[in-house]
């Protein structure tokens, strides 16, 4: 391998780590998106449960 050779191919492994490190970025960012997504569903599945509860307790 001559030194073009090197570089070419050191500039490809940089632009894969690249690659790498924002599609690590991204998977981040969705887990914790589905994370918030979840934690808000179950808190609006609860506060209907407990309207629920009231409107059932109220109509006795």
């Amino acid at each position: 391998m001559n030194i073009t050779q090197v570089r070419e191919h050191l500039h490809r492994l940089i632009d894969e780590v690249d690659d790498i490190y924002v599609l690590n970025g991204l998977y981040r960012t969705l887990v914790s998106d589905k994370r918030q997504r979840d934690e808000y569903e179950r808190e609006q599945a609860q506060e209907k449960t407990k309207n629920q509860a009231r409107s059932g307790s109220k109509s006795n």
